[in-house]
């Protein structure tokens, strides 16, 4: 039962304590952006949704389009 490796004390191990390859500049910031940035709609835009919206028939039309486009309901509202 003998060790194939002398042991070490806490402060002889490396950083990365043997792990070979790992960079700290790989790991992506974890920083959050402080303020986010509004999303602007064109006019073209906006009227291009209004006309599919009023056309969907059944329920669940409306909001299966606005899934699809990525948008709140609350941006019909107005």
């Amino acid at each position: 039962m003998g060790r194939t490796e002398p042991e070490r004390s806490e402060g002889d191990r490396s950083a990365t304590d043997g792990k070979a390859g790992t960079d700290s500049k790989a790991r992506p910031d974890p920083e959050v952006v402080a303020q986010a940035s509004r999303r602007h709609f064109t006019g073209e835009y906006k009227q291009r949704i209004l006309e599919p919206a009023d056309q969907a028939k059944g329920s669940g039309g409306v909001g299966a389009m606005l899934r699809r486009e990525g948008l709140y309901s609350s941006l019909m509202a107005t």
